[in-house]
């Protein structure tokens, strides 16, 4: 993943309205899993913290993972305003560097297309998660390229087909896969080209 252009963006993330809404949809959706004050969650592409924070007071505790420091600043300064006492922001990359802690819990919202080996990293997720363990991934399902600016830094893939994921997902020994369209994003005025997001869940074995 690209940090260079999320630094820049990590300011006035949390200013652009329709994100903060996609936010709240992909943590309602997350918090219909069985959550538990006993999970030990991470999230991975976390940013400034609009669906980590949000499901934190259900989880026992967040390791909140990025590549980006200007993301994980902004994600610091909430934690210590509203002072929150069990959210642990880290930067790291899954696909480079050490990291072996396993979880109960681990998501990943709207950051997938920006991973271009996104298959290695769904095997990371699956072997960092503990017996029992849930798996959500929200991000665009497969779309024609115009949802992004063509300019736009660090986009990989333009959605994903979810029945794709889900195979990769179930060969990395997940089960219980489960996908749904949990909101739809729209572009341009009057009858906008429509994008819907999903939601796949999974349950390690």
């Amino acid at each position: 993943m690209t940090s260079t252009h999320f630094d820049k963006a990590a300011t006035d993330w949390d200013t652009k309205q329709p994100r903060v809404q996609l936010a709240a949809k992909i943590s309602a959706a997350i918090a219909r899993l069985p959550l538990s004050a006993t999970m030990d969650a991470m999230e991975y592409g976390c940013g400034t913290g609009l669906v980590g924070l949000s499901l934190a007071p259900t989880l026992g505790h967040l390791t909140a993972i990025d590549t980006s420091q200007g993301m994980l600043d902004v994600l610091q300064e909430k934690i210590v305003e509203q002072g929150i006492a069990n959210v642990s922001p880290l930067r790291c990359d899954l696909l480079i560097d050490d990291y072996s802690k396993r979880h109960d819990l681990i998501f990943c919202a709207m950051a997938l297309h920006h991973v271009q080996e996104f298959e290695p990293l769904l095997q990371r997720f699956a072997g960092l998660l503990n017996q029992g363990g849930y798996l959500a991934l929200a991000d665009l399902a497969q779309e024609d390229g115009s949802f992004h600016d063509p300019s736009a830094e660090g986009v990989h893939h333009h959605g994903f087909d979810s029945e794709q994921l889900a195979a990769i997902l179930s060969a990395a020994g997940l089960i219980k896969i489960k996908s749904e369209i949990i909101h739809t994003l729209i572009k341009g005025e009057g009858d906008g080209t429509q994008y819907p997001v999903f939601l796949l869940s999974a349950q390690k074995a």
